[in-house]
């Protein structure tokens, strides 16, 4: 691990910020700031260095999933576009997610979501995959066949993410997001259904 990486992890560790991940699911841990106090010194985070740091934790068994809601939309209509508010979001997604070996982009077949996947998977030289979100398992179990130990990034709506979620760790844990709250990021390393680790982030304004 990169020295200054690993001075981030132990601060974030000691601060109550960030664990690391084991063979049993840990506690939800929300990283709400970017900005980490080390005595008199303040160092400035970038989300894009926190995720890279978890990502270097993750042990070589687990298959890791980034689970996001869509962005913000324009409200109208049945299937509704990103808004500019969701647009600017998609694009913050994507340049966080900038040095994660992605193998695949999961989205859902409606306009908010593949519009939130689409600046990730071509900044990755992938194609969109659509998946059914009413049928976790089915997802989790084809994922886990097909990229094993890899990358998946799944976009999804406030109510499905949190079924996902609860189907990787054999919990009924996560309830449906608010409808305001767009900035919910999970980082999922799944090793079989029911025995995950999770860590929470925040990303975007």
């Amino acid at each position: 691990m990169k020295l200054h990486h690993a001075l981030i992890l132990t601060t974030c560790i000691l601060l109550g910020l960030c664990t690391l991940p084991s063979c049993q699911k840990d506690p939800d841990v929300i990283i709400e700031k970017e900005i980490i106090t080390i005595i008199d010194t303040i160092i400035v985070v970038d989300t894009v260095t926190v995720i890279e740091t978890i990502i270097e934790t993750i042990p070589d068994t687990a298959t890791t999933y980034i689970l996001v809601r869509h962005a913000e939309t324009s409200g109208g209509g049945s299937d509704p576009s990103l808004s500019i508010v969701g647009t600017e979001r998609a694009m913050e997604l994507s340049r966080i997610l900038e040095n994660v070996p992605l193998d695949a982009v999961l989205s859902t077949n409606f306009n908010r979501t593949r519009q939130t996947a689409q600046p990730v998977a071509s900044a990755k030289g992938l194609a969109i995959q659509s998946y059914d979100p009413f049928d976790p398992d089915g997802v989790i179990d084809n994922t886990q066949s097909a990229f094993h130990n890899g990358f998946v990034l799944i976009v999804g709506h406030s109510n499905t993410t949190p079924d996902f979620l609860n189907t990787m760790i054999g919990e009924d844990e996560y309830t449906t997001l608010p409808e305001s709250a767009y900035n919910n990021l999970y980082i999922v390393s799944l090793f079989e259904k029911g025995r995950a680790n999770v860590v929470h982030l925040l990303y975007g304004n």
